[in-house]
């Protein structure tokens, strides 16, 4: 079996601890160096705060620069976009593969944006560096692309309730913060969910109508829907055409897009997808309700510092390995 060396850029994020906790005895990838920021450079990384709720993975490593990364194959970026900007091209002009979590090169020519079980094609203009999503379209696009490819979107309604770590610890960590005094607008992210629907979808003629709100919840992302299509349909065959086939790989889900007739809630459906690294990868999908025969809604939640950053990009660098994309430098 394939073993690659890889990195992870930031150090003491969500994104960051989350990539630390599922390459720990991964089966294709060794950590073997962590980029951390003038705070944190020199430090043995079991001194840096811990702030997820499982055990600190236990790694001998000292972060380092950037300038001092050793020799890798694979880098997984959780560095903040206007960061990321300055740093990954470089990387991959020096023959290493960058999976960004950051924003900064989404959907710009030359740079798939990828979500691997929805990949047609993408990865043929690969040349070392590719994106994640955005973490809200996840639990967005992976039921609706099924009914796209039956039905034909014609209009999509998206509303959303996201949770405090989709803005980084030092919000799910302010102590003032409370349910009354939180701020649920997010800048700029009706505007990067459509953009990055309507990629994923390739449809730019697509009609997309989003709201987007911050919730008083740590984690996971809750998105409602809906859809109208091109042709009449029924509950029976829109289940079916949400069902998205697994990839089979160390952290693919058991079901991709899990269908319950509730709505999902992040007690219940927050880790759904498995055990061990396909924990939390399932999108979990219910209260699908016929609106009209060419209309339905329905609500997903996902986890968006797992199935829509950290396990996402790892699924993806996965999926390049076994797809003869990436190799051993």
């Amino acid at each position: 079996m394939v073993t690659l060396k890889c990195a992870i850029l930031g150090a003491s994020g969500l994104v960051s601890q989350r990539l630390q906790q599922r390459l720990l005895a991964h089966p294709n990838f060794e950590l073997t160096a962590v980029v951390g920021s003038e705070n944190t450079i020199g430090k043995h990384i079991s001194k840096l705060e811990w702030r997820l709720e499982n055990d600190r993975p236990e790694y001998d490593l000292t972060i380092c620069s950037i300038t001092q990364l050793p020799k890798v194959d694979v880098v997984f970026s959780a560095l903040p976009a206007e960061i990321a900007e300055k740093h990954e091209r470089r990387l991959v002009e020096k023959g290493i593969n960058v999976l960004s979590n950051a924003s900064s090169f989404r959907m710009l020519n030359g740079i798939p944006m990828v979500i691997p079980e929805l990949e047609k094609g993408a990865l043929t203009t690969y040349s070392g560096h590719a994106c994640a999503t955005n973490c809200t379209v996840v639990p967005v696009v992976l039921p609706l692309v099924g009914i796209e490819n039956l039905l034909s979107l014609s209009d999509i309604e998206i509303s959303t309730q996201q949770a405090l770590s989709g803005a980084g610890w030092r919000l799910l960590y302010d102590t003032s913060l409370t349910a009354e005094n939180l701020d649920p607008f997010i800048p700029g992210e009706e505007e990067k969910v459509i953009a990055e629907l309507k990629y994923l979808l390739q449809r730019p003629d697509l009609s997309v109508k989003a709201v987007c709100n911050r919730v008083f919840e740590q984690d996971g992302h809750l998105v409602h829907i809906k859809a109208k299509f091109n042709r009449p349909s029924n509950l029976e065959e829109i289940k079916q055409a949400m069902l998205v086939t697994t990839l089979g790989l160390p952290s693919s889900p058991d079901e991709v897009v899990k269908i319950i007739e509730d709505v999902p809630n992040r007690k219940e459906h927050l880790f759904a997808g498995g055990t061990g690294l396909a924990s939390a990868m399932s999108v979990v999908v219910g209260n699908i309700r016929m609106i009209s025969p060419t209309e339905v809604s329905f609500s997903a939640l996902s986890h968006n510092t797992i199935r829509g950053a950290a396990g996402g990009l790892i699924l993806l660098a996965e999926y390049l390995l076994a797809n003869g994309h990436i190799s051993e430098c």
